[in-house]
């Protein structure tokens, strides 16, 4: 158990094994904190994975051709030189022999060539289904109140659903299939009325289930969280990767069409609805800022039946 050839980062440890393991993470998270490059996000404070999500996403919805892929390139070299950082031209060459591919997972999120979000949906959908089939009997007891219900519903499927949200360009038919799979999980957890009317049970409408369930919907809240993480960015230092991605523009000729809705065009959409038109200044107000993510992700909309 005390020999370092023995230590797992998951294991059975005595009382005083956890206290001493929890000095010792305190002493040194110090010392890592100012040697660590901006480049590490996993398990920091105020950084996640999210952020090589987001970078990725965007370099690939911003390039339009192979020369503009190679500016991205330029732009994300010169970023992370100013941290030490240099690309490896051998893994690069190794890339460009496997050929292209239309979608690759990383950090558990399906990434497309096209930056089209839809299989990363429908993966979390999936998911997301396979937690609520699990918890269905517990969804279903009468035992627990709806309020019980709905904790368990957010804190466990919801968030299977939403994971790596923040990065996600989403469509009105993306935002369809979310809330199909909400409204039939809620189903479970409300249960059917009986229809005076019709002189039998039915299923509770769209409507009734949002007024009974009083938690907003899982649309409102991935709103919110692509709110958050826009102001997250824009107060990053000017040299830092995720905002030198986000204030990039690319130059050079788009190609013929319809150019597909970017980002920060969906994100622009949802604070236009909340009427909010300066948010560059008030993004750098961070208690007005997240006044304004908590009203995105507790607002209540009603759709059709």
């Amino acid at each position: 158990m005390f020999m370092c050839e023995n230590y797992r980062g998951i294991s059975l440890l005595n009382s005083a094994y956890k206290v001493f393991s929890k000095i010792l993470l305190n002493r040194l998270t110090p010392y890592v904190e100012e040697n660590l490059g901006s480049y590490q996000c996993g398990f920091r404070t105020g950084r996640s994975t999210i952020e090589q999500m987001s970078v990725i996403g965007q370099l690939i919805e911003k390039k339009n051709s192979l020369e503009d892929t190679e500016r991205a390139a330029q732009v994300l070299e010169r970023a992370t030189s100013k941290i030490g950082l240099k690309i490896n031209m051998n893994k690069t060459k190794i890339m460009e022999l496997l050929g292209e591919v239309n979608e690759f997972r990383y950090l558990g999120t399906v990434l497309s060539k096209n930056n089209d979000w839809a299989r990363e949906i429908g993966v979390r959908i999936i998911k997301a289904e396979r937690a609520a089939f699990a918890l269905n009997k517990f969804l279903k007891l009468k035992v627990f109140s709806k309020k019980t219900k709905a904790r368990i519903y957010t804190a466990i499927i919801r968030l299977t659903l939403t994971y790596g949200c923040k990065a996600w360009t989403t469509t009105i038919n993306m935002e369809r299939k979310l809330r199909t799979f909400e409204n039939k999980t809620w189903r479970v957890i409300c249960g059917p009325v009986y229809d005076n009317e019709k002189g039998k049970r039915r299923r509770k409408y769209n409507k009734e289930l949002q007024e009974e369930m009083e938690i907003a919907p899982a649309v409102s809240f991935i709103n919110g969280q692509r709110i958050q993480w826009l102001g997250h960015m824009k107060r990053r230092s000017e040299d830092d990767i995720s905002r030198v991605v986000l204030e990039w523009k690319p130059t050079g000729k788009r190609p013929q069409g319809r150019p597909r809705k970017r980002w920060l065009d969906v994100v622009e959409e949802d604070l236009y609805r909340m009427e909010v038109h300066d948010w560059r200044i008030l993004a750098q107000d961070r208690d007005k800022w997240r006044d304004l993510v908590m009203a995105v992700k507790t607002l209540k909309e009603y759709w059709a039946i």
